[in-house]
């Protein structure tokens, strides 16, 4: 995948459209209303549902769409739907341009030839952002800032619905990222629907325990479980739309788990130990070839991760930041701040270039605070 506008075929940046139509006011098409409402785009919506496009109009998404002519228009439904809402919006000749937002790319892109669709206003997209919890009352205005909006034209979507496509994802804060639909939709088995599948298997495991247990779930098991709160009827769609893509992923986790559990039913002790410890560290390393900020898309790097303690009164924290900064140190990334109301001091940890964290922990050692490298 490729950062707009350095790739050949990316327009320039331009203005988004002054009214942009939103076909779906569920999560995701009311966060690009709140988010374009910001920079003054006017928004009307449309829903099956209109409870949705009551609670989105409240939160100052936009105005219900009662069928006048858009700049741009925003299909913010499930997969399956995708194909059906864009030939509506043709026929009527709503809008000018149309994107989606769509977390299945081939799929819809073929249901929308055998519907009859004119590709050429068409620009797939996908917003890569997202909540477990869905509808219009779980909208952010923020939901996009400073994350990947995958575009992925077709040979026929004209300049203008790219170009319009690329002006909404950076007037939502994204930044626009190019790919082919079918490469698209394998990052997507890997990175986001197995991941659904996943923590949904491991909470439904947890029937089997009683209250008593239960109530032993740590964060792990609770971060771990995090998706599995997400709307079925809209995952289930999602599924059976990259089915392909995501039963190679699911193949490829089910032998690698077959074999864990040989080893651990079979295995000596020694090779026990081998296949845990080759398990973890491959682990490791996926985890530290993701880049921390969607601009940096085709520059993976590892981060080193530096713990310093904070003492529990006011401004530390600023205080920390303020003198890193005048090392001229950049700060790429921040852990959640981990603090006991009870404890006296607390621990921040930070990502920085792996070059230098020996510096950076001698600096702060010499200033005074109690620093580390994480391990």
């Amino acid at each position: 995948m490729t950062v707009a506008p350095a790739t050949p075929g990316f327009p320039p940046p331009g203005p988004p459209p002054g009214r942009v139509g939103v076909v779906g006011a569920g999560l995701i098409g009311t966060s690009i209303g709140l988010a374009l409402g910001v920079h003054g785009i006017e928004v009307l919506l449309a829903d099956i549902d209109p409870e949705q496009i009551k609670i989105a109009e409240a939160m100052g998404a936009g105005q219900p769409w009662h069928g006048e002519p858009v700049g741009h228009a925003v299909i913010a439904v499930p997969p399956h739907a995708v194909a059906g809402e864009l030939r509506k919006v043709q026929r009527a000749g709503l809008a000018e341009t149309v994107s989606d937002v769509a977390s299945v790319k081939a799929r819809p892109i073929v249901e929308a030839v055998q519907a009859g669709c004119d590709l050429s206003m068409w620009c797939p997209a996908h917003p890569i952002a997202g909540r477990e919890r869905g509808g219009a009352a779980s909208a952010r205005a923020d939901l996009f800032a400073e994350r990947a909006w995958v575009v992925c034209p077709v040979p026929h979507t004209s300049p203008a619905a790219l170009a319009a496509t690329i002006a909404i994802a950076r007037a939502c804060g994204a930044t626009p990222v190019r790919a082919t639909p079918d490469r698209h939709d394998t990052a997507m088995a890997v990175l986001s629907h197995l991941p659904q599948v996943v923590a949904s298997l491991l909470a439904a495991a947890t029937p089997d325990l009683d209250a008593g247990e239960l109530a032993l779930a740590g964060q792990g098991f609770r971060d771990a479980t995090r998706l599995a709160d997400s709307d079925p009827s809209l995952w289930s769609s999602i599924l059976e739309g990259n089915r392909g893509p995501v039963a190679v992923r699911a193949r490829l986790l089910s032998e690698k788990l077959a074999r864990l559990a040989e080893v651990l039913d079979r295995g000596g002790e020694q090779e026990v130990i081998e296949v845990v410890r080759g398990l973890m560290a491959a682990g490791n390393t996926g985890r530290a070839l993701l880049p921390r900020k969607a601009s940096a898309a085709m520059r993976p790097l590892a981060w080193a991760w530096v713990g310093v303690v904070l003492a529990d009164r006011p401004g530390q924290l600023g205080e920390l930041f303020a003198t890193i900064g005048g090392w001229e140190i950049n700060i790429e990334d921040i852990a959640a701040f981990e603090h006991n109301l009870d404890a006296p001091a607390g621990i921040v940890e930070i990502a920085v270039s792996p070059d230098i964290v020996g510096t950076l922990l001698d600096r702060l050692a010499a200033a005074g605070w109690t620093a580390y490298r994480r391990s």
